[in-house]
């Protein structure tokens, strides 16, 4: 887990992990075409890493929906 304060999640992911990384993922916050949330608590584009934000008390109530993603995903009912 890394804070890493109120700058884009992607170039921080840059920072950390390097430009393959980061440019694989999708932009972070803002609406996508369909009015979710834009890859927080879902798949950021990169293959096993995974965007969490947001105060604490959303990150307790959407980390539920992320592991069950993450296990669907692990278990095979979701595609890679």
């Amino acid at each position: 887990m890394l804070a890493t304060g109120y700058e884009n999640m992607r170039e921080s992911a840059r920072a950390l992990l390097g430009d393959v990384v980061a440019d694989r993922c999708t932009p972070v916050w803002g609406l996508d075409d369909e009015g979710e949330l834009r890859t927080i608590w879902r798949r950021s584009g990169h293959p096993g890493f995974w965007f969490v934000g947001g105060n604490l008390n959303q990150s307790r109530h959407y980390s539920q929906f992320l592991a069950l993603q993450i296990k669907a995903i692990e278990e095979g009912l979701i595609p890679r």
